[in-house]
């Protein structure tokens, strides 16, 4: 069965961006004075006046501005003479800071980070300092972690200018500590549940009711994210029965409430399940492992368990074959049911775009055939951790000459040229895809595809019928391989049938 370990540093890392956010508040309203200024000439004269400026301040407005509207020239130009006047200043320190966290290596970047330090204690790397801990957590390096949460601690204060509670920052650390030593996670878990316990008592701070709702909400799920991760810490050290005890007891409570969010009880249900099998509760565990089986919510091994759990229940494995044939079929009439809650029915704008060779590709001579449009980029992570999963759909459709997948490449950063990168990209990973490439319009800056399909975040994945109507708009994407390619493959034969 498998184990999803819910990802509370998340939720702390919320806190970081607030402080951190503090020190640009004035840069950022500046900056949003000259964008929703609609008079070029005025925003002309002021980004002349602040490129000539003397402060660097000044200067570092005009290159946020040249930033967000996509001017890579002009932010060239600004970076080299900002660093070139003020060697010492924000760009020139934000630039080391950047080359750092590039570093993938965790001793140099630690090295280099001590040194940025020793010549700069007052940088702004709080977030730093914690992506830091996380990583020296995440090898079991207790000394590292521990030094780099105290200095992430000493620098960062919460919303209301507060130092932020230890007991708060090092349960943040404990998700990725566990994987490497459970022991040692499991006082973090504890200490920070009873924090946050204390916190849950008193009544919350906020201008208006709205936000202290929002406020209250967040701290819920962080202290119900945590007892989940607890409560798997706890199996990971031996201590099952414990684990059990603690999950039922906070799981009983929870059924009683009317209102009761639905995440958290999901997160619940998960630490109780495999609570439940640790402790070979095989019988009490049946009616969750069905459900799991159902709603394809479980990883490998799943129908081991149901065997186990059925003959727990009924004595004996007679009847086992119906009794799992009758779970595929109400599994298969779920899969369709929420598949059918996805579908849209919307006109697909044509376009043509030319692929990474250099031929035309039009959406239109494609009439009569199932096309997939996967929006991504060279420099997008989940765009680049989905295409194991893609590249299996398009092996299971290689011979359909029904189905068609474009991999639109959007959204180009950087210097270099996006086809080469995007071209290299795939044959380096030995991908079998047909690449397009939806470059940016020198004078809007937008790929014109993704703009036309209303892409907000990539990957987007998009799936139009034969007769050209969007059928399916999705984004993101699904870490179970088998998963993502068995929801691809329903919507394709929906799509079909369209």
């Amino acid at each position: 069965m498998k184990r999803i370990t819910l990802t509370i540093g998340l939720l702390v890392l919320l806190l970081i961006a607030e402080a951190q956010e503090r020190n640009e508040t004035d840069r950022r309203s500046r900056l949003t004075v000259l964008l929703e200024t609609k008079d070029e000439k005025a925003v002309l004269s002021s980004l002349k006046k602040l490129e000539k400026s003397k402060t660097e301040e000044d200067k570092m407005l005009a290159y946020a501005y040249y930033s967000k509207i996509g001017n890579e020239e002009k932010v060239n130009l600004l970076n080299e003479q900002i660093v070139k006047v003020f060697p010492n200043g924000q760009l020139a320190l934000q630039s080391k800071i950047e080359m750092i966290r590039q570093i993938t290596d965790l001793a140099d970047k630690d090295a280099k980070f001590q040194s940025l330090l020793r010549d700069n204690p007052d940088a702004p790397v709080g977030f730093d300092a914690y992506s830091m801990a996380m990583a020296y957590a995440a090898e079991g390096n207790l000394p590292k972690m521990n030094a780099y949460a105290d200095f992430y601690g000493s620098k960062v204060t919460d919303q209301y200018g507060n130092k932020i509670d230890k007991r708060s920052i090092m349960a943040g650390l404990a998700p990725s500590l566990m994987h490497s030593k459970p022991e040692a996670a499991v006082p973090l878990f504890a200490d920070g549940l009873d924090y946050y316990r204390i916190s849950l008592s008193k009544p919350e701070e906020g201008a208006t009711e709205d936000i202290r709702q929002q406020r209250r909400a967040r701290g819920e799920q962080t202290y119900y994210v945590m007892l989940a991760n607890y409560v798997e810490a706890l199996l990971s050290t031996g201590r099952k029965e414990e684990a059990l005890q603690i999950v039922a007891a906070v799981r009983h409570e929870m059924l009683t409430q009317e209102n009761k969010e639905n995440s958290i009880f999901l997160s619940l249900e998960s630490a109780y399940l495999n609570a439940l099998l640790a402790n070979e509760r095989y019988g009490d565990a049946l009616p969750l492992l069905e459900e799991a089986y159902i709603k394809a919510t479980s990883g490998r091994g799943i129908e081991e368990h149901l065997r186990k759990g059925y003959i727990a229940k009924n004595g004996s494995i007679e009847g086992i074959d119906t009794y799992l044939g009758s779970l595929t079929d109400a599994k298969q009439t779920h899969e369709s049911k929420e598949l059918m809650k996805k579908a849209i029915s919307q006109k697909a704008p044509d376009f043509q775009l030319r692929d990474v060779d250099g031929n035309i590709v039009k959406l239109g001579d494609l009439k009569g055939k199932v096309v997939v449009l996967d929006f991504w980029a060279t420099w997008c992570g989940p765009c680049k951790a989905s295409f194991p999963a893609m590249q299996k759909a398009v092996n299971k459709y290689k011979d359909d000459v029904d189905v068609r997948f474009l991999f639109l490449h959007t959204w180009e950063k950087g210097s270099g040229d996006p086809t080469v990168g995007a071209k290299k990209y795939v044959i380096d990973n030995n991908y079998s895809f047909e690449v397009l490439m939806d470059l940016r319009d020198p004078a809007t800056t937008e790929s014109a595809v993704a703009k036309a399909y209303g892409v907000k975040g990539i990957p987007t994945k998009i799936i139009i019928d034969p007769y050209g109507q969007i059928r399916f708009n999705t984004s993101g994407f699904s870490a179970d391989e088998e998963k993502a390619v068995s929801e691809l493959a329903a919507m394709i034969e929906y799509a079909k049938k369209s």
